[in-house]
């Protein structure tokens, strides 16, 4: 697959979606380069695409460092770290947050205490916690499962970021109060987490007596010399004038937004020059070694390189913390990373002794790395065109049952961020000419059986899929990476909740209009009402505007956008009023419940005629179903 990542916030499900196909392009046959040999010819070839990449995607300002044999190939900043004060960005000095990339730095500390004999890759994590992670499964959630993101939790964004260090609280803190539901069995399904990090982060703290944050400056920023490197938030006071402002473009012009504080801070927290960044790449390449300093021994840097989990042989997988994957014949691990404002990719291609770091300073930038470094493989590690690949004959049988409506792994189950998930549509189905046709967010690729079970794109060989069936009876899709689909049950579709909402809602809309205008012309002929064609009336009208009023008040909460981040405010902090708002679901509630009852009276007593009862019953179907879409959707209960 080329490219896998993003391996960015639950903040960002878009991006963490559609960067498993959409980079995927045919590569185009070039002349054979065995890698970059002069540092002003790929300075040359850079500048050309980070231009171009820049100036379509509207970044401020990027930084890429190349390492290779050792040594710091080429290292350049381009565009502004600061646009107001026309502060360009200097790869040396300019600190960037890679974001997730900062999960590597939890992995290699967690190595380093393996090799002390401190932590045991395979022993149930509650050993190393002052706090219990609920068994959910018999078989305990180890370090092994959190390296390759497959423990099993949900997803949850809540408190992940936050805009003022008051906001903050300690990780210990954080980590006893957001417990993930565990949904899946551990080593079974890549589900990212950045929880599961953000505890092995803890693991570290509690096993060396260090925060965190200190034992990585001790332990890895001193030998490799990472002078601008820090996880502390806020900065320390000798780095924070580094510090790169990041931006959102809109409405023609840049907008500036404040420094991102992450509360699972071992997760994401980090903030480096391209120049260190270096350094930590030149360390995994060089087996643990920089210069005269040895980060890990030998045989410890060279397992983290090795696959430790896929979901099929046949795929690549995750290594010891890093993406594996393969392209134009190259053998990458890497890593993503986003905040909001910043995206990052940092890339080795350990069998060519080389290293790429790309980060970016704008919203916009979510794809850059990958572009970057697909560019840089088809150019210095091209091969030729791949031939598209035509379907067997019988595929069309084998692929029926996993057509259909998929959800992410990668997802929230237990609470109202559920709902985030509509923002994801993914769907698999089979076109006209008996290919598979894999949407995700609009976007599609096209996909052949090459062996049983297993799926290539058409055009791009890397990018691969592999279908199945778990023991429970779900259909899965399976990728290389920690991010599966699962297919979601009929009841569960967006088309299916589409029409509950739109249809009861226009229905009670109508119906309250109906009797509203019924209403004025009794007045006028005084004609008498039942006490429960009153009472049914009265709850039918309530229930349509509580809900009404919930479904406005819920769409403009995430349609408040900060303008400075581009995503609604409630990423950051609870809006005013929203716990008023969660109450209305009860009230809800308890007037859904009293329509069915109503509605039997109706009925009994022969209120109206037979055309009002049946349509009373029919507004208490509906009712009943908005119910069941909140229930679903962790609105309600």
């Amino acid at each position: 697959m080329k490219t896998p990542k993003r391996n960015s916030f639950r903040l960002l499900p878009w991006i963490l979606i559609s960067v498993l196909f959409l980079m995927a392009s045919p590569v185009a046959a070039q002349p054979a380069v065995n890698g970059p040999t002069d540092p002003s010819e790929l300075e040359a070839f850079l500048d050309g695409v980070l231009t171009a990449e820049m100036e379509s995607n509207h970044i401020a300002g990027a930084v890429v460092a190349v390492v290779k044999d050792g040594e710091i190939f080429f290292n350049k900043g381009y565009g502004y770290a600061d646009l107001a004060q026309h502060i360009p960005v200097d790869p040396e000095r300019t600190l960037f947050r890679p974001g997730s990339v900062s999960k590597l730095f939890v992995w290699t500390a967690v190595m380093q205490l393996v090799e002390q004999g401190k932590l045991s890759l395979d022993t149930d994590v509650n050993e190393y916690l002052d706090f219990t992670i609920p068994d959910t499964y018999p078989e305990p959630i180890t370090l092994k499962h959190l390296l390759t993101h497959t423990p099993g939790f949900e997803d949850i964004g809540e408190d992940l970021f936050k805009l003022s260090a008051e906001e903050m609280h300690p990780l210990d803190e954080y980590l006893k109060t957001h417990i993930p539901a565990r949904v899946y069995p551990p080593g079974e399904i890549g589900a990212y987490s950045n929880y599961g990090t953000a505890l092995a982060g803890y693991i570290v703290e509690r096993v060396s007596g260090l925060p965190f944050a200190e034992y990585v400056e001790q332990n890895i920023f001193a030998p490799l010399q990472m002078e601008h490197s820090t996880f502390r938030q806020p900065l320390p006071e000798n780095l924070a004038s580094d510090m790169s402002e990041g931006y959102n473009f809109a409405n023609g012009g840049y907008l500036e937004g404040g420094f991102e504080y992450v509360q699972a801070y071992p997760a994401g927290s980090l903030s480096a020059t391209a120049a260190d960044m270096a350094r930590f790449m030149m360390a995994h390449l060089q087996n643990g070694r920089f210069g005269e300093s040895q980060i890990l021994q030998e045989n410890t840097a060279r397992q983290m390189q090795q696959q430790l989990f896929t979901h099929d042989p046949r795929l690549n997988g995750m290594a010891y913390g890093f993406f594996a994957s393969t392209i134009n014949g190259q053998r990458i691990l890497s890593h993503g990373g986003d905040t909001i404002l910043f995206h990052t990719g940092l890339f080795l291609i350990p069998e060519q002794n080389i290293g790429l770091f790309i980060s970016t300073n704008s919203t916009g930038g979510a794809e850059v790395s990958n572009a970057v470094l697909n560019a840089f493989l088809d150019r210095y590690y091209p091969v030729e065109a791949a031939t598209a690949l035509q379907s067997p004959a019988d595929f069309s049988e084998r692929i029926t049952p996993y057509l259909g409506a998929y959800t992410l792994a990668r997802n929230n189950f237990s609470t109202f961020e559920k709902i985030i998930s509509l923002t994801t549509p993914i769907n698999a189905s089979l076109n006209d000419e008996g290919y598979l046709v894999v949407s995700i967010v609009g976007q599609a690729r096209q996909f052949v059986e090459v062996e049983p079970g297993l799926l290539q794109d058409r055009y791009d060989p890397s990018n691969q899929l592999v279908y199945r069936t778990d023991d429970e009876g779900q259909k899965l899709l399976l990728p290389s990476i920690p991010f599966g689909f699962i297919k979601t049950p009929w009841y569960g579709s967006i088309g299916w909740h589409s029409f509950l909402l739109v249809s009861g809602l226009l229905l009670f809309i109508v119906t309250m209009v109906g009797w509203f205008v019924a209403f004025l012309q009794n007045r006028r002929t005084r004609q008498p009402q039942p006490v429960i064609g009153r009472l049914a009336r009265l709850a039918a009208t309530l229930f349509g505007l509580l809900f009404l009023v919930f479904v406005l008040g819920f769409l403009s909460v995430f349609m408040d956008i900060d303008p400075a981040y581009g995503v609604p405010r409630i990423f950051f902090a609870e809006p005013p009023l929203f716990s008023l708002l969660m109450v209305l679901p009860v009230l809800i509630l308890v007037v859904g419940l009293a329509m069915p009852v109503l509605a039997v009276a109706t009925w009994r007593q022969r209120v109206w005629n037979t055309n009002g009862r049946i349509l009373y019953t029919v507004l208490t179907v509906f009712a009943l179903a908005l119910l069941w879409v909140m229930v679903y959707w962790n609105l309600l209960l």
